[in-house]
This record gives C-alpha cells, sequence and structure tokens, in this order.
C-alpha cells in the first residue's frame, strides 16, 4: 500500500446556491418537513496531512476545512479528513479511489448536518482521486437538522500545489430534507438605491468624490448591511465607473446589483 500525503481542500468562500426549498410531509414530530434542493460551489484551499488515521488503510489523507455562505442554510463552516489509497489490489499500480468517510457542515446559529461519503465508484489514478466525485448520504444532524436526510453529489477541482496548498472548487449537489425547518429560505435581499447618477467635477479636477445610498431588506431578516465596490464617498475619475453592490441574509442568499457613476468635466 502506497502511503502518500496530499493536500486537502480547505472550503473558504462563498456558496451561492441555485436551491428551491418547498415543504416536504410530514415530519417524525408531526409537523412539516422542509426540502432544499442543494446546488453549491465553494472555493477550496488544501492541507497536508499525515496518514496514521485509525481505524483506517488509507494512504493519501488530507485535511479540509473551511467556511462559506450556503444559500437557505447560511454561515457554513466543515472539517473532515479527506481519506483514499492508489496502488490497491482492486486497482492495480498506480491506480486507486477514494475512501468512504464523514463529513458535518455546522450552520451558525442553527445546528450541524452530518454526511456520510461513499467510496469512490470507479477506479482512477492518483490525481484524479484528488478530486474523485463522491455520492453522499445525510446522516441526520443537530438542532433544527436533527432527524434530516437527503442525498446527493460531491465534485471537485484542484488546481497546482503553492506554498498555502492547492486551491479549487468543491461542488455540493443534491437534496436536504430536515424535520425541524418547515420552509428553507432561498429568496435573496432586495437591493434600493442603486441607480446610476452623473456628477461634475470642479473645474480642472480629475476626479470628483461621490456618494450614494444602497440599502437591502430582506422579508425574513430586515435590513441588512450593504457592500459597494468602491464604496461611496469614493472619489471617482473622470468618465464611467462601474459600482458593484451585494448584500447576504442569514440564510446565505446572495443579492448583487450595479449601476453606473459618470463624472464629466467642467468645461
Amino acid at each position: 500500500m502506497h502511503k502518500l500525503a496530499i493536500a486537502a481542500p480547505v472550503v473558504a468562500a462563498s456558496l451561492v446556491l441555485g436551491a428551491t426549498a418547498t415543504p416536504s410531509g410530514e415530519s417524525a414530530t408531526g409537523g412539516a418537513a422542509g426540502t432544499l434542493v442543494l446546488r453549491g460551489s465553494l472555493q477550496v484551499v488544501s492541507n497536508l496531512l499525515d496518514c496514521p488515521v485509525p481505524d483506517t488503510t488509507a494512504g493519501v489523507c488530507a485535511a479540509r476545512t473551511g467556511t462559506g455562505f450556503v444559500s437557505g442554510l447560511g454561515r457554513v463552516s466543515e472539517a473532515y479528513a479527506f481519506l483514499g489509497d492508489i496502488d490497491i489490489p482492486a486497482c492495480g499500480v498506480g491506480r486507486g479511489r477514494t475512501f468512504a468517510y464523514p463529513v458535518s457542515f455546522v450552520v451558525a446559529g442553527k445546528g450541524e448536518i452530518h454526511f456520510a461519503l461513499a467510496e469512490g465508484a470507479v477506479c482512477v489514478s492518483n490525481e484524479a482521486m484528488r478530486v474523485q466525485s463522491q455520492a453522499f448520504t445525510v446522516t441526520g444532524g443537530t438542532g433544527v437538522y436533527a432527524g434530516a436526510s437527503g442525498s446527493g453529489t460531491v465534485e471537485r477541482t484542484l488546481g497546482g500545489n503553492t506554498g498555502a496548498g492547492r486551491t479549487g472548487t468543491e461542488t455540493w449537489v443534491g437534496t436536504l430534507v430536515a424535520p425541524g425547518v418547515d420552509v428553507f429560505d432561498i429568496t435573496a435581499p432586495t437591493l434600493k438605491g442603486v441607480v446610476s447618477k452623473t456628477v461634475r467635477a470642479a473645474r480642472g479636477a480629475n476626479t470628483m468624490r461621490v456618494r450614494f445610498a444602497v440599502i437591502a431588506q430582506d422579508a425574513v431578516d430586515g435590513a441588512r448591511p450593504v457592500v459597494c465596490n468602491p464604496r461611496s464617498g469614493t472619489r471617482f475619475k473622470l468618465g464611467k465607473t462601474t459600482v458593484r453592490c451585494s448584500a447576504v441574509d442569514a440564510s446565505g442568499n446572495v443579492a448583487g446589483a450595479r449601476f453606473v457613476v459618470t463624472v464629466r468635466p467642467t468645461p
């Protein structure tokens, strides 16, 4: 068995999901169970991990941790060990597959969601094993996700090694059913004040300080903070500049909009 440590993705970015949410039958306690359809991508960074993991014969191991926003859930963090091996008898020299292992999502202020990732379906090369797709089953949870169920697939891409590890993408696609949630919130906040504007710079000036007010209102969470780039009060150069604004609610739904600031010279 070839012992090899590789870098593993750390989820570190926003999870922007296209998701649908509906009530789904009755929960074990007699209430409605909400269903969330996940289609989410996480930006990942990999870190090396030695393989002396108890109760496993894995020879390729990696530590994966990170955070991101998941539409319908909110801010999510995870930490797990990626396990696999190459040169296994069933695959032959230079080929292998991922092992089965658990993953948990910790949803801020709401609870945990537990997943069981299945063994890789086919034998692949060493490099391909690091990004091999795996089926998952939702095995339960805590808090509002107690008794959760569901299934799906996680897929990965991974770039070259850097001094800080390997970076790439981890995409979770599937269905989550939670007896403790009547309906998942998948509606993004509404942005107001996203209006293009034209101003004139002072005579002879090449820039002009421009202020604007963009606000976000969410049907569930009320007023939400807005981030704009460039921000209000910035000195804008002559010509047209696109301002991009975004806001996220407590369930991880992101709203985005843009407008143009035009600065004209004064004759």
